[in-house]
């Protein structure tokens, strides 16, 4: 799998520089899919969302934090901002093939929001 291995190495890579997602994930149906997302140090107070789509401009949003750091669930799925280390944690609680396909990270900000696409692939079960 090309996710990022738990606990604390993803600690390693370049925090609070650049908008960052792993380009895939992929999670076993019926498991918890976690999917990990750095921003640049400057946009810690700012909205950030997932949203579903092929295209950045007719993606519609999942889930935001509205700029906190309280989890905030949207059904089995739950996004959770840490502005310390500038990394939002998305979690999509027992996953399905139907959660397969585009996604993007997404900082809103006047002008043009800051967006990153990920695939999410599901394995069957």
């Amino acid at each position: 799998t090309m996710g990022i291995s738990p606990g604390w190495g993803w600690l390693l890579l370049p925090v609070c520089q650049a908008l960052v997602v792993p380009r895939e994930v992929s999670s076993r149906a019926g498991e918890t899919l976690s999917l990990r997302c750095w921003y640049p140090r400057g946009y810690e107070a700012y909205n950030k969302y997932w949203c579903r789509g092929a295209s950045r401009d007719s993606c519609h949003k999942v889930v935001e934090t509205v700029g906190r750091e309280a989890p905030r669930q949207r059904g089995r799925v739950s996004i959770q901002d840490s502005h310390v280390f500038c990394v939002v944690l998305l979690t999509v609680e027992d996953v399905s093939e139907a959660d397969a396909g585009s996604y993007w990270c997404g900082v809103e900000r006047m002008g043009r929001d800051l967006m990153e696409p990920v695939t999410v692939r599901v394995v069957p079960g």
